[in-house]
């Protein structure tokens, strides 16, 4: 007898998945998620990649399915879930789960507001569909064993595509075999180049957007009859082997303890809005600040430690002049001499106008990035840095972080999560009492009857 493959086990357990099945933890870190999506959702409405992203979902427009958020206009369901996914991903400020290397948030997220919206769904559905898309992105990306980057592949895009149409499938009620489909058809349109690094370009946010517009369609397309490998993950074209460095992958870790353990709830959440491989070394610089309150300008040299794909991700030679604000989201040299100079890391401090400040010019310049090895030994369970400052005397301060915050082994709480959302939101809101509004609906969301209503508030301020 044939076992089954990896898509028909993630497709039993997704068509016959309900709410009351989910342990309280992962119920409570759906919502949790939901606020920290959220964030950045309304948070990013006025920068440039959020504005185009709205502009070509208007563009494109379709039947009045769902909103896009930040215009408040209709659009198909894939189109509103594309724009909504990139403005998630627009202050790199969003979840991150450290074995997949994959945010998986922002492309699940975006698919399952726009189709409860479009349907009305509870606000249980929505839980549901959330926490299985974002378990099937977290055990895809695991599975590559923290390889996939080599081979140039972006997990986000390339997970978040398979995760979010499994959380379309779940909301359209596709069957065992019509979610199979989806995610063969899935399988085929997976993308997404780490290519955005080489000159900090906006396809960072797009590894989101196309995730998130594709699942929507593939999920339509299965629930019409058109059909998709069901060993799309482990055949000999598939998944596993065609995103795999060197062939490098344990296809056990998407079904080992599926819908029994529920992983997605180790995912760390972001206090900084750049790169989730940036926290290790901001934390210990923000620590030395904290802790000897050195003077910047006295600051001679910087020393970070960390692993060999955060250098090759945040350390390469041009990340010592960065020229625009995605490449000040994945510089070392340019967060650690900012740290030491404001005193603190914000989105306000990801804006050009700070290469104008000399100290902070000269300081980049001082940074060095070294690998160590027992950082390198622990990637990618463990992020650590650790960061030596070098003052004009002398004198040297050092602080180690094993585990940034937010990590599930040194994690936020849901009232730091609720900051986040209201320091984000009311960027935009001139009515704090939105924030307070769209929290509170959150806060109780297995209770809500529509999730069209949250929609609203986030929209229409009511």
């Amino acid at each position: 007898m044939m076992s089954k493959t990896i898509a028909v086990q993630i497709a039993e357990l997704s068509s016959g998945l309900k709410f009351d099945d989910l342990p309280p933890v992962a119920v409570n870190y759906a919502k949790t998620l939901l606020l920290d999506v959220l964030a950045s959702m309304i948070g990013t409405k006025n920068i440039e990649s959020s504005v185009i992203a709205r502009e070509i979902a208007e563009e494109l427009a379709g039947p009045e399915e769902a909103t896009i958020v930040g215009s408040g206009k209709k659009a198909a369901a894939p189109n509103a879930a594309f724009a909504n996914a990139i403005q998630c991903y627009g202050f790199d400020f969003v979840d991150d789960h450290n074995e997949s290397n994959a945010h998986p948030s922002p492309a699940t997220y975006p698919v399952t507001l726009a189709l409860c919206e479009q349907m009305k769904r509870t606000g249980r559905d929505f839980i549901t569909a959330a926490a299985l898309g974002n378990e099937i992105v977290c055990r895809m990306g695991s599975a590559y064993l923290g390889d996939m980057y080599y081979q140039g592949f972006h997990p986000t895009s390339t997970c978040g595509t398979i995760g979010a149409a499994v959380s379309a499938s779940k909301l359209y009620g596709l069957d065992v075999t019509k979610t199979v489909y989806a995610q063969g058809i899935a399988g085929s349109m997976v993308a997404g180049l780490m290519a955005w690094n080489s000159e900090g370009s906006y396809t960072k946010r797009l590894q989101a957007g196309h995730p998130a517009l594709n699942s929507v369609i593939a999920a339509r397309m299965a629930a019409k009859g058109f059909n998709g490998p069901s060993d799309i993950f482990e055949g000999k074209d598939g998944l596993l082997h065609a995103y795999s460095f060197n062939d490098h992958y344990d296809g056990s870790i998407l079904t080992k303890g599926l819908g029994e353990h529920w992983e997605f709830a180790t995912s760390s959440i972001k206090v900084y809005p750049c790169c989730r491989y940036s926290g290790g070394h901001i934390d210990a610089c923000l620590e030395i600040v904290e802790k000897y309150r050195p003077k910047a300008e006295d600051i001679e040299k910087i020393l970070i430690r960390s692993s060999k794909y955060t250098m090759r991700l945040l350390a390469e030679e041009r990340k010592w002049d960065p020229r625009n604000v995605v490449d000040l989201q994945f510089s070392m040299p340019f967060q650690s001499a900012v740290a030491f100079v404001n005193g603190k890391v914000t989105v306000d401090e990801f804006d050009m106008k700070h290469l104008g400040n000399p100290l902070v010019k000269r300081l980049i310049a001082s940074a060095t990035v070294v690998e160590d090895p027992e950082f390198e030994r622990r990637y990618p369970d463990q992020y650590s840095s650790a960061v030596t400052i070098t003052m004009k005397d002398g004198s040297e301060y050092t602080a180690v972080v094993d585990n940034p915050k937010g990590d599930k082994r040194n994690p936020v709480t849901h009232a730091d999560v609720e900051a986040k959302f209201r320091y984000l939101a009311n960027r935009v809101y001139s009515d704090k009492s939105v924030a307070e509004r769209i929290v509170e609906y959150v806060n109780g969301l297995e209770n809500q009857k529509d999730v069209s209503e949250l929609v609203k508030i986030i929209v229409l301020g009511r």
